[in-house]
């Protein structure tokens, strides 16, 4: 992909031949356009699944990273950058996709860290997390609000709670649908700013049983 500038198909848009003019967030940029293949290779299948896999799983939390997963980079937005994180972050080994939790990020900044506590489960699909507060004392980090991301790998379902509960409150509960007692829970937490303007690293707290 390159940009289209000072040439004779600047200002158009459409195919030319095999090169096709798209205008991508204000850039006039040009492709080739791809040529027909008879049959695709394992490789190539196993790279389709995964990057479904990747766009159904961002997609529970994508109105979230699309605001607080970085700055946008040349055409780079947040969404896109979300998106290679989580194809970092998978694998498939026959038909299953593995996650490395760890590794997945629902929010990428620089507001001042989180340093996670504990993680429990409760009564009625209720799950506990806690955080240390490290905040200076009455600064606005102080005011900081916690959102959660829950994940449901059986059922390759998650539930997205924001703004949940200040950084100075140290702890939130939030309270998952009736339907998914019993079920294997992923839970990740990060930090916004009063303003909604800027997110932390999101954390990865670890994963616990539904009640």
């Amino acid at each position: 992909m390159g940009r289209v500038t000072n040439s004779i198909l600047s200002g158009t848009s459409g195919r030319t031949g095999r090169v096709v003019i798209a205008n991508v967030h204000g850039v006039e940029v040009s492709r080739a356009r791809p040529t027909a293949r008879s049959s695709s290779t394992d490789q190539q299948n196993a790279h389709r699944e995964l990057f479904r896999f990747a766009v159904a799983f961002l997609g529970l939390y994508k109105s979230f990273a699309r605001l607080y997963f970085g700055k946008r980079k040349g055409l780079v937005t947040p969404y896109n950058q979300a998106q290679a994180n989580v194809m970092e972050s998978i694998q498939l080994a026959g038909s299953d996709v593995f996650i490395n939790y760890n590794q997945v990020l629902i929010s990428k900044g620089s507001l001042l860290e989180m340093v996670p506590g504990s993680i429990s489960a409760g009564a009625a699909q209720a799950i506990t997390v806690t955080w240390t507060n490290n905040a200076l004392p009455a600064s606005s980090n102080e005011r900081d609000l916690c959102s959660v991301f829950v994940y449901l790998p059986m059922r390759r379902d998650g539930q997205f709670f924001t703004n949940v509960a200040l950084r100075q409150a140290g702890a939130a509960t939030v309270t998952l649908l009736p339907f998914y007692a019993g079920e294997e829970a992923h839970v990740w937490a990060a930090f916004t700013d009063e303003d909604g303007t800027m997110a932390c690293n999101s954390k990865y707290l670890g994963s616990v049983t539904l009640t």
